[in-house]
């Protein structure tokens, strides 16, 4: 099931990133045409996007390795590394654009082909908006960390391109208003509220690797589903210890050496019933020797 999951996920980050490559050139060299920031801005957000789900492919490639020698415990943590470098790529793009925005305002604004830069934008919202629901409706059985954090660039891309257009129609509009002098401001204004409104996306994504690369435990929700199954093997929640790293569960128990044969298959029983997690289970068994001797009473 995994090796199917893994080309299904192959197949899903490749589509991203050849619609990524599309919008990269024609974004850049429509708002260099256009005369606009947002534009630019858009297409420049698009070739970050291509780097990343290059990443993405070679993460995943990475975490699907087996265990050897240099890695003894696999290469499981290459997908909340290859998350966490997004995060700060996408952060980054985000504080240099809007930084960008609020010397063009400083500096007077700047003058758009609005009907050039309004084609454009209606484009990118429909076919941003439309690999967004793909990626979605593949991942509602896949389950990947990874085509989610594809989900939320094309997401980010789509809303973005959404303020751009109502942008440019707005300065469009202004032309024709005794305020055709704001029109001037309105395409670096709309590249400073939405990088700084999407700004939370590239932090959380962050937040969220920098915990599975610390190992930190799992969300409880899914602690109290593992802790469920244990429990209907007679294993209690204080022998096992858990962590998230990207698609994978992993899980260390505990078990006591004079219960060995009773306990006989218990790593195939353990991933059979946590195979319905949306995780791929990574099973570690640890035996340890149980003291027989009786302890001494106190007086």
């Amino acid at each position: 099931m995994l090796s199917l999951n893994i080309r299904s996920e192959s197949s899903i980050l490749k589509f991203s990133a050849a619609g990524a490559g599309f919008f990269a050139l024609v974004g850049i060299g429509w708002g260099l045409w256009a005369h606009s920031m947002a534009i630019v801005f858009d297409g420049s957000y698009s070739l970050v996007s291509l780097g990343l789900s290059l990443l993405s492919l070679l993460a995943l490639r990475v975490a699907s390795a087996p265990a050897d020698s240099r890695f003894n415990f696999g290469r499981l943590q290459a997908e909340p590394l290859s998350i966490a470098v997004k995060g700060m790529v996408i952060l980054l793009v985000c504080v240099v654009s809007f930084a960008a925005a609020v010397m063009a305002v400083l500096d007077g604004g700047r003058q758009v082909a609005a009907d050039k830069a309004i084609f454009f934008a209606l484009l990118s919202v429909l076919v941003c908006f439309a690999i967004w629901w793909r990626l979605r409706q593949a991942n509602l059985s896949l389950q990947s960390v990874l085509v989610e954090a594809e989900q939320n660039q094309w997401w980010m891309d789509a809303v973005l391109s959404l303020a751009v257009l109502l942008g440019f129609i707005l300065t469009w509009g202004l032309q024709f208003t005794p305020y055709a002098g704001w029109a001037l401001y309105a395409d670096p204004v709309m590249v400073i509220l939405v990088s700084g409104y999407f700004i939370q996306v590239p932090l959380r994504m962050l937040w969220h690797s920098i915990n599975e690369l610390l190992m930190i435990s799992p969300p409880p929700e899914l602690r109290k589903q593992v802790y469920r199954e244990l429990e209907s093997l007679g294993i209690s929640h204080r022998q096992c210890k858990m962590a998230k790293s990207g698609s994978y569960l992993l899980l260390e128990v505990r078990i006591g050496i004079s219960r060995i044969e009773q306990m006989q298959g218990l790593q195939q029983q353990l991933e059979r019933k946590l195979a319905h997690l949306p995780l791929e289970p990574v099973v570690w068994l640890d035996f340890y020797c149980q003291s027989t001797r009786p302890k001494q009473q106190t007086a």
